[in-house]
């Protein structure tokens, strides 16, 4: 074994993973939390971030409610990432309505957006096996069945700016 072989392997050993597994979920926390503002002590931001980063080492340890935990926790982190995105982009392109910024003009249909989300995350975390319900469709009929969803969202959109008419 030469010397870099020894040096991953005890690394490795030693639970080098695991730290940077917690070093990169507390950064990635903190980090969106302080971007966003939310809240606005730096102190309980950290708090959040250091639970948050526990909560994915102890996920390891594969029990439900921990693998529920990580999933919910690693499904959010992925959410936010994809909205902060959306927010530069839409931002970058000066999405406005009239005067005002697009998500203060619509903030019900964002508000609902965002329970959606979090209901999707939660079922997909696998919220439902811990309460008790058995959701037994195929990753084949849950995908079938979000591209419906995207596609009468789509129609609905398209019939809405044209009012319905042909």
């Amino acid at each position: 074994m030469t010397g870099i072989e020894a040096l991953i392997v005890g690394l490795r050993e030693s639970g080098f993973p695991l730290i940077l597994l917690w070093m990169l979920a507390l950064s990635i926390v903190y980090g969106v939390l302080s971007h966003v503002g939310i809240p606005k002590q730096a102190s309980v931001r950290g708090v959040i971030s250091l639970v948050t980063a526990f909560f994915v080492l102890l996920s390891v340890a594969a029990t439900p409610v921990t693998g529920f935990i990580m999933n919910l926790v690693t499904a959010f982190i992925m959410i936010a990432f994809g909205l902060l995105l959306i927010l530069i982009f839409l931002e970058m392109t000066g999405t406005k309505v009239g005067d005002k910024h697009i998500f203060a003009e619509h903030p019900r249909f964002f508000g609902g957006l965002i329970l959606l989300v979090g209901l999707g995350i939660f079922i997909g975390a696998g919220g439902l096996n811990l309460l008790g319900w058995r959701l037994s469709l195929s990753e084949t009929a849950l995908g079938i069945i979000f591209f419906l969803v995207i596609m009468i969202i789509a129609v609905w959109v398209l019939m809405n700016e044209s009012g319905g008419k042909e």
